[in-house]
């Protein structure tokens, strides 16, 4: 099945043409933009997984959650958990469980669809879901691609996918962005969204009991 992780990716998405596809069905798989809440305070819930860290400009942050599974922050930055053994086209494990897939998402921490960085370090906390393992991904993969039209499908396929995409996710996390330095955005909307030159953050992840 083809990987839809590429497909959602920030460049892709303006490249592929199948979100050109069924624009009427956008705001079935999207969620209202949250406002930005500055000053809450990070937690940990007993039994979670619980860790800080600091990357500035063009860094990647690792930390390893279990044998299986590492939360990574990509350069950009993208939150993302990635297995530790990666299956064919399975390499990420959120991007596929976090809606809107046509819009900024809380996983994205960059000045993309508008965001600027006064924005963007001011969303806090960000929340996110997860599939524990590959099977599920290409599982949430097929019904995403029937969602977003890339499969044809009867209409009762279409319906059982949108009905279902997303219930494989069972863990899920928190991000707060704890300090941060960026440069402001300009006076001009839409010309100069700002930078971050570095953030600090503390991470909560859940993971479903066995």
């Amino acid at each position: 099945m083809q990987s839809w992780y590429l497909a959602m990716s920030k460049p892709a998405a303006l490249a592929l043409p199948l979100f050109c596809v069924l624009i009427a069905n956008a705001q079935s798989v999207s969620m209202p933009r949250r406002v930005p809440v500055p000053g809450r305070t990070p937690a940990c819930s007993p039994g979670g997984i619980c860790f800080s860290g600091k990357v500035s400009e063009g860094e990647e942050f690792r930390k390893t959650l279990t044998a299986e599974l590492e939360f990574v922050l990509e350069p950009g930055w993208n939150i993302t958990i990635v297995p530790t053994r990666p299956e064919g086209e399975c390499k990420e494990l959120a991007a596929v469980v976090n809606p809107p897939y046509r819009a900024h998402r809380e996983i994205y921490i960059d000045m993309s669809y508008g965001m600027t960085a006064e924005h963007e370090v001011a969303m806090s906390p960000r929340e996110f879901r997860f599939v524990m393992n590959c099977n599920d991904y290409r599982t949430e993969s097929g019904r995403l691609s029937i969602v977003l039209g890339a499969i044809k499908a009867t209409r009762q396929k279409y319906d059982e996918a949108l009905a279902t995409l997303g219930t494989s996710a069972r863990g899920k996390g928190r991000l707060w962005i704890t300090d941060s330095k960026i440069r402001p955005s300009g006076d001009t909307p839409g010309e100069d969204p700002g930078s971050i030159e570095w953030m600090k953050f503390s991470v909560e992840i859940l993971l479903p009991n066995k």
